[in-house]
């Protein structure tokens, strides 16, 4: 399935960095857009960030694999995993969990002492409030349970609620940022560049139109998989039919896919 320039346009029309496809396609190559996202969440200044990578699979041979947004690594060796979730079902604690327990078993390899593992940071950042508690930032950290005295593992989690975020800070400048379908309207340069780049240029417009062509032809092969396994016998159009009622419509898939 190939969709022409016109069809392009209009899915990116309504899309915002919430998106998990405009998300990564922006953030692919810029640490510039990384790094403010981790300055602004944790309120810090002095975060440079060395590598980027979206989209990236930590594969376990024996259990579930996980797909990280976005995994990056600052200069001094600490990773951050940022996934963006426009609803809280997907940002469930034990996903978290896990989350955190995989990219420790990436990072520690055979031999390693435990003492070279870093400092990690599983960031969910969603529209709605997933603890109900109105906050605009949840930081999760273990404790002893009696004493609530800190216990030091380098593990981090945490959950940034745009929905409640205050408008005249950082933060709700950078929330209003990732779910605005206007590059012309969003307040940080860094991303207002590369939102309008993608939506707004003819080569981004292009690799924009690419990335949709792949996205619908790896969801129209999963159908097919998957219809095959059930032993449909109807051939490539049910499994057409059935991955465009699996997104709903073209946009459904090229958001959820």
């Amino acid at each position: 399935m190939h969709l022409d320039k016109a069809e392009t346009l209009r899915a990116l029309d309504d899309m915002c960095l919430m998106d998990d496809v405009f998300f990564s396609k922006c953030f692919s190559e810029s640490k510039e857009c990384t790094a403010l996202l981790l300055r602004i969440i944790l309120g810090r200044n002095d975060i440079e960030v060395r590598t980027v990578q979206v989209q990236r699979w930590i594969q376990s041979i024996t259990g579930h694999s996980v797909r990280l947004d976005i995994c990056a690594v600052d200069a001094d060796g600490n990773m951050f995993d940022i996934e963006v979730q426009k609803t809280g079902s997907g940002a469930g604690s034990r996903r978290a969990r896990y989350y955190s327990a995989m990219m420790d078993a990436d990072r520690l390899g055979k031999g390693d002492d435990y003492s070279v593992l870093p400092e990690s940071y599983v960031i969910f950042i969603t529209l709605d409030d997933v603890f109900g508690q109105g906050r605009a930032v949840y930081e999760i950290e273990r404790f002893e349970k009696e004493s609530m005295m800190p216990f030091v593992d380098g593990a981090h989690i945490i959950y940034v609620n745009a929905s409640s975020a205050d408008k005249n800070t950082e933060l709700g400048m950078l929330m209003h940022d990732l779910s605005c379908t206007n590059p012309d309207k969003m307040h940080y340069t860094v991303l207002r560049r590369v939102a309008r780049y993608y939506k707004m240029t003819e080569e981004g417009v292009a690799n924009m139109g690419s990335e949709f062509d792949r996205i619908m032809r790896t969801a129209i092969d999963k159908a097919l998989r998957e219809s095959a396994e059930r032993g449909l016998k109807t051939g490539i159009e049910e499994g057409l039919r059935e991955g465009m009622e699996k997104g709903s419509d073209m946009l459904s898939i090229l958001r959820y896919a």
